[in-house]
């Protein structure tokens, strides 16, 4: 209890603010002239939003709809083209981790330690119980379904059933962010960044470890300085995980033995994107940095967003695109870091990070709009 109190209490400084800490205030936007103009293609709203629990309601997405839940167990589906509702389920229950799954199985946990099934009507199929509240979406690899939880567990559960097939189980450090970075999943085998700045790789048929890699080495004497959690996303591609962590560093790993290729340091809680040459990703300042992939070496850095609480990066096409905490979404070139173009989706801001699917952003607000936009050269 101690341990979550404190996370809660240190997240809580982090991201909003107050009256008697010392944060840095958050840059006022710029003004530049827009080289694209950005369309919103629809708006809906689909209930309360994460009602300011600092919770990543992740959505699932898939061919032709997305899986979208708000803290207050609505789960809705919309199609992707349209907004239009196709179906939606009140579960009457407090939700924490967003939505997770696969066309014909879709999942929700809770804050009291359950996963929901449902199936591809939003239909329930089975409810279980695990040990503790989850804040990532579960993720499926063939017939298992595997979760992260946030007393450091990840289980792997059958896809049907909801019965348990293996555990593994990590030591939480006594202080942490209240958040987990996402499972990966590749080639039958998890990846999954730790609160204590390690990875851990998983068979995830049996759970069995593959490997271990510190991602990130606690320094310092306090509790708090030596906090090294992943919790944001890591990016795949040709056989190397790019990986960073909070007060650590950012590294490239080769996935077939877990060898570091190379680090550099960099403090994120929001994770990493990858393009074909260059890695992207948005600091604990909220300076966004383009790394280049075969060596870490800094190509641009843009601090115009300076503790605007950002998303991490997602490509769009030319672009790189974050959100903020009072709801703009901002384009930005990935070749030199300068702004394309801007729009204000909702107030309440933006925590999740966007999604490009077919060259078009959805994005989830915090208060429960959900918006799709493309992008149109002036």
């Amino acid at each position: 209890m101690i341990k979550l109190l404190l996370s809660f209490l240190f997240i809580s400084l982090y991201a909003c603010g107050g009256a008697d800490d010392n944060s840095e205030p958050p840059a006022e936007l710029v003004d530049f002239e827009s080289t694209a103009e950005v369309e919103e293609l629809w708006n809906v709203s689909i209930g309360s939003g994460d009602e300011q629990q600092y919770l990543k309601l992740y959505p699932l997405m898939l061919d032709d709809r997305m899986i979208v839940a708000d803290r207050q167990g609505v789960v809705v589906a919309l199609d992707l083209e349209s907004g239009d509702e196709v179906w939606e389920i009140e579960l009457n229950t407090i939700l924490s981790g967003g939505v997770g799954g696969d066309a014909q199985h879709h999942f929700v946990t809770t804050r009291d330690g359950e996963i929901i099934a449902l199936d591809a009507d939003g239909k329930i199929n089975w409810r279980e119980r695990i040990s503790s509240e989850v804040l990532v979406p579960p993720v499926v690899v063939g017939k298992v379904l595997v979760i992260r939880s946030l007393d450091g567990q990840i289980s792997g559960l059958d896809i049907n059933t909801g019965k348990l097939n293996w555990l593994y189980k990590r030591d939480v450090p006594a202080l942490s962010l209240r958040g987990n970075s996402r499972l990966l999943v590749n080639q039958g085998r998890i990846y999954s960044g730790l609160d204590n700045g390690r990875l851990a790789v998983l068979n995830a048929e049996n759970g069995r470890v593959l490997y271990d890699v510190a991602v990130a080495i606690p320094k310092g004497r306090s509790e708090l300085e030596r906090m090294v959690d992943i919790d944001g996303d890591a990016a795949l591609s040709s056989d190397v995980l790019y990986m960073a962590s909070y007060q650590g560093r950012v590294v490239a790993i080769g996935t077939r033995r877990g060898q570091l290729q190379w680090s550099r340091k960099l403090s994120t809680s929001t994770g990493v994107e990858v393009d074909n040459s260059t890695l992207f990703s948005s600091d604990a300042r909220d300076f966004i940095w383009a790394l280049d992939r075969n060596n870490g070496a800094t190509l641009w850095k843009q601090e115009k967003l300076k503790a605007r609480q950002l998303t991490r990066p997602v490509e769009m096409g030319e672009a790189i695109v974050v959100g903020d905490f009072e709801g703009y979404l901002h384009w930005i070139s990935k070749y030199d870091g300068h702004f394309i173009a801007r729009e204000e989706m909702d107030s309440d801001g933006i925590l999740v990070p966007p999604v490009v699917k077919n060259n078009r952003l959805y994005v989830i607000s915090r208060g429960g709009e959900v918006a799709a936009y493309k992008l149109n050269n002036n």
